[in-house]
């Protein structure tokens, strides 16, 4: 069951994290595309995806970057990369794959047990969009998401009365 995940998806999801001028010079889309698109749930958990993923980030930044980890953002800012966020941009992009999914019982219960395990607010996010949620399970999907991340990463696309 790969789902392919393009290296342009990936591109665009990176892009505000960590700008257009690295995304040209480093092959870091290309790679979190393949790694994304080999995945098989009969040969890897999506905890252990993440975790290559994490890996894949981390050392292509710190490759290219050295231990300063600073990138310049397509508005002109410069923004340290801490180890604390490489978590965050795996998660984002972690959700080009969990969006791809087909929506199945198997894959519900997957993402559930994903989303709790790991806290990914992109898990999160695809539950609450793509798959039916009994009111109480959506209120409290909604709290969590509200009281653990800020509104930055959500306001897109959680439903405000929730």
């Amino acid at each position: 069951m790969p789902v392919p995940i393009s290296p342009q998806t990936v591109q665009r999801i990176l892009t505000p994290r960590v700008g257009s001028r690295l995304l040209q010079a480093v092959p870091l889309a290309q790679k979190a595309s393949e790694l994304l698109s080999g995945f098989s749930p009969f040969s890897a958990t999506l905890e252990e995806v993440s975790q290559q993923l994490c890996n894949t980030l981390f050392n292509s930044l710190y490759d290219f970057l050295g231990p300063a980890m600073t990138v310049l953002l397509d508005n002109g800012r410069q923004m340290r990369i801490r180890m604390q966020d490489i978590p965050d941009i795996a998660d984002d992009v972690m959700g080009a794959l969990l969006d791809a999914l087909p929506v199945t019982s198997s894959n519900l219960q997957m993402l559930r047990e994903y989303a709790l395990r790991q806290t990914s607010l992109s898990a999160m996010r695809v539950l609450l969009v793509k798959y039916p949620q009994p009111p109480e399970e959506k209120a409290i999907l909604c709290r969590v998401i509200r009281d653990n991340y800020p509104p930055w990463r959500y306001e897109s696309w959680l439903p405000q009365t929730s």
